[in-house]
Formats: C-alpha cells, structure tokens, sequence
C-alpha cells in the first residue's frame, strides 16, 4: 500500500512542473558547487605545491648560516586540504594555512581565506555542504507543504480514506516520494564527487570512502527529518497557505536564527581569548615562569650550573660542548611547557563552546547535521587542532635539532669562543601532516548523532502515531 501511494506522489510530483524545475535548480547547483570545490582545492594544491618548492630551495641554499641563525632565518610548514573540503569547507576559509616555524616563538596560523577584504568567502562558502544543509531543506519544505493539505482540499485525501487507506499510510507514501527525491541529489553529489576524484588519479582510501558515506548518510538523514516534519505539518495545518507559512518560519528559526544565537550564547559563556592576547600572555609566562616565581635568568643560571658540574669544569670556556646551544634547548622546552598549557585552555574553551552548540543540537537538528558534516570532511575544529598540533611538534623536533647541532657540532678556540662547523641543513626532512581517520570525528561528534538520530525517532512517532486529530475534510467542505 505505502510502496503504491509512493508511486503516485511521484507521478503527481512529476506532473506539477514548478517542483521539478525547483529539483533541477537544486541538483544544477550542488554539481556546480563541487566542480568550483574541485578546481578551487586544484588551485590551492598547485599553489601549496610551488611554495614548498620555493622554501625548500630556500632551505637548502641557506650558506654560512649557524645552527642557531638557522633556527631565526626558520620555514615554513602548509596546511594540506582535506580530501572532503570540496564538499565541505567547516572552518577551513577562517582559519590559517601557513605556519612559520623558527626558534623561540611558537607563531600561529595565517593567510586564511577570510583575510583577504576581497574574498568572496565573506558571502558565506558555496560548497555542498552548505547547500545540503541550508538551501535543500527549505527546497523540500517548499515542496512538501501542500503535499497533504491540497490533497485535502481537493477531497482527495477524504476518498482515499473512505476507500479504506490508513491516513499514516497516506503520510509515509508522501514523505517517502520526497525523501526519494533528496537522495537523489545526495546521490549525484557523491557520483560526482567520485569522478572528479578518479579524474585526478588519485585512488579514494577506505577511511575517505567511509567519510564519503558518513558525509551522505548524515545530510541524507537531516533531509529524512525535514520531509517528515514538512509533511506532518502539511497534514495537520487546516489549508497550503498556513502550512507554509510555519515551514518557512520553521526554516528560518532553526537555519538562520537559532544557530545565530547559539553562537553567540556559546561566545558568551565560554569567551576566547583574541591572538594577540593569547600570545602576550604566553610571552609573559616564558619570561616571568608559569607559577610567576621562576623567571628566565634563574632558569638559565641553574642550567649552566649542571652543564658546568656535569662536564666537571669551573668555567663556561672549559666546556667541550656550547652552552649557547644548551641553553636555548632548556628554554625552547620550557617554551613548549608554556605553550601546551595555554593551547590546551585554549582549545578547552572552543571544545565547551562546541559543547553549548551540541546540546543546542538537540533542540535543532540542523545544528547536528551542521556539525557532523563539518567533522566527516575533516574541516571542523577538532581536525583544525589537529594541524596545529602537528606544526608545533615539527617545530619543536626541528629546533631541538638544531640546538643540539649549536651546542656540539664545532669546537672550543683557544680564546674561550665556540666555533661552529658548516651544516649541511637538506638532510632535514619537510613537515608531513599525519591526517586524522573517521574514527577522531566520531569521537568528537557523537552528540550531533544523538541527536539527529533522536529528532529521527520523534519524527517517525509523530508520522506513526500522531495522525489521530489531523482533518480529512478542508474547511470549505
């Protein structure tokens, strides 16, 4: 019965030409948006590619430099795209791509998107996941709205029930027909996405196409969610034109307005330090000690104490090792002390914030299906972090390296000074991002599907039993 009543939405579907033209529309731009996804990330890569080119020349001309200038002249460490950006860009247009790596300063990421006054990435990013998330809920509430209520006006809907059809079966025909449809454009979504990807040769891995899956799946359940919820208010609001005046008001609160308000509550409750004061603090800590009574110069004088007792000498010229270089390592671990210890609060209070949006989720499933689309990309915060983390510890495994070359690679003088030997400084490796697999996103992302699965199962009990006080006649009949 469900499976004959869904034939017949469809047929009626395709018979009213202005829902197909909106499907054409839909499905026009979700292909043109992962088409510029892919030629923008083919762009990005190719001008990631030249400048690492560009610094590693660069690096490996560097002449009659010591360990320690080397350490000040530094590198540069780029952020590589997600294999999923194309269709979801998260945070990634708001959040630097460079990282400059040099001894004594930990810097943060820069030349973001957002930078640039000329961005277009201040209109709002136009990728798929926003279409799946915003523009093709509003597509199918627009659609749906007269779906049972037209068939009541026209006393349709009263003949099918007197013929003995169960109006829940009414409702589960209609909301499948439509739902059929948003697969299909998730469906050609991801098609198209495969073939782009195959074009550029380069083989999808199992955890890209378990994202892959999760990426759809999700959008798919979010838009199951939205049919169903657009159907039963079309069946419980007496005629079309109200049915979709509270879907558009719906849309609008749960899209527009509720995200905007969780994102300044979560701001509120958890504020984030600016960079700027980020960095002054964590200067402060690195010269005055993190307790405030452990400054630098009485750290740098008990390290040589135990160098000079360690090597047995009186004085610092008696040393067969560079205490410049002992010295600078000691501080640079004590830097990163310092910086784990403001990092970790800081992304403790992006992770609360998130969690004010996750509980909000609750309450709106676009919310969910937001921040599960984001994390199955691999282009929210969590994975941003990720980055960051990994450029740090380059950097740290690059200066320690070059500390311990300034305090041993070269010889004492007669005159007391260290003579530092010429490096050969190509031997050093690049920076290699390590990328997260599908399992950290699920880690970090469970509330959303909680959540969207829990508005799944109020909605299907809504459709299943909530029928009971839903009109069969219109109000002119």
């Amino acid at each position: 019965m469900i499976f004959r009543l869904f034939l017949l939405e469809l047929r009626s579907i395709r018979s009213d030409g202005r829902l197909l033209v909106l499907v054409t529309v839909a499905l026009s731009i979700l292909l043109l948006s992962v088409w510029i996804g892919a030629e923008s990330q083919r762009v990005v890569t190719e001008g990631r590619a030249a400048a690492m080119e560009t610094s590693r020349q660069q690096w490996e001309s560097i002449e009659r430099l010591s360990a320690h200038g080397v350490g000040h002249y530094g590198s540069y460490v780029y952020k590589p795209n997600s294999a999923l950006s194309t269709l979801d860009s998260g945070v990634m247009p708001f959040t630097g791509k460079v990282v400059r790596v040099e001894a004594h300063v930990q810097n943060p990421p820069s030349h973001s998107d957002a930078a640039s006054w000329s961005s277009l990435v201040r209109l709002g990013a136009f990728d798929a996941g926003t279409i799946l998330a915003y523009l093709l809920p509003l597509i199918l509430a627009f659609t749906a709205f007269s779906s049972v209520s037209r068939d009541r006006e026209t006393g349709l809907l009263r003949v099918l029930v007197a013929q003995g059809v169960p109006l829940r079966s009414v409702l589960w025909g209609k909301s499948l027909a439509y739902w059929f449809l948003s697969l299909l454009l998730v469906g050609a979504l991801i098609t198209a996405h495969v073939v782009l990807d195959s074009a550029s040769g380069e083989p999808l891995s199992t955890d890209i196409k378990t994202r892959l899956m999760l990426f759809g799946g999700s959008h798919s359940l979010h838009l199951l969610i939205v049919v169903l919820l657009s159907v039963w208010i079309s069946a419980r609001v007496t005629d079309s034109r109200s049915a979709l005046m509270t879907l558009m008001i719906a849309w609008l609160v749960t899209s527009v307005v509720l995200p905007r308000v969780t994102a300044e509550l979560s701001s509120q409750l958890f504020p984030l330090k600016s960079q700027i004061t980020f960095e002054d603090d964590m200067s402060e800590d690195r010269a005055k000690g993190l307790d405030g009574h452990n400054p630098r110069d009485e750290r740098r004088d008990m390290v040589r104490q135990q160098v000079l007792e360690e090597y047995g000498v009186e004085e610092v010229r008696d040393l067969p090792v560079n205490l410049g270089g002992i010295l600078m390592q000691k501080d640079e671990e004590y830097g990163n002390k310092v910086w784990d210890e403001h990092f970790g609060r800081r992304h403790e209070t992006v992770r609360k914030q998130i969690g004010v949006v996750q509980a909000v989720s609750f309450l709106d499933p676009f919310l969910a299906a937001r921040g599960l689309s984001m994390a199955f990309a691999g282009t929210d915060q969590f994975h941003d972090a990720q980055f960051q983390r990994q450029a740090e510890n380059y950097r740290r495994d690059l200066i320690m390296a070059l500390n311990d070359l300034d305090a041993k690679a070269g010889k004492r003088e007669a005159n007391g000074r260290w003579n530092r030997d010429t490096i050969d400084y190509s031997e050093i490796a690049d920076f290699r991002f390590k990328a997260q697999t599908v399992d950290f996103a699920v880690k970090h992302r469970w509330p959303e599907l909680v959540a969207l699965l829990t508005w799944l199962i109020a909605s299907i009990a809504l459709l299943q039993w909530g029928t009971g006080r839903i009109p069969i006649v219109g109000a002119g009949r």
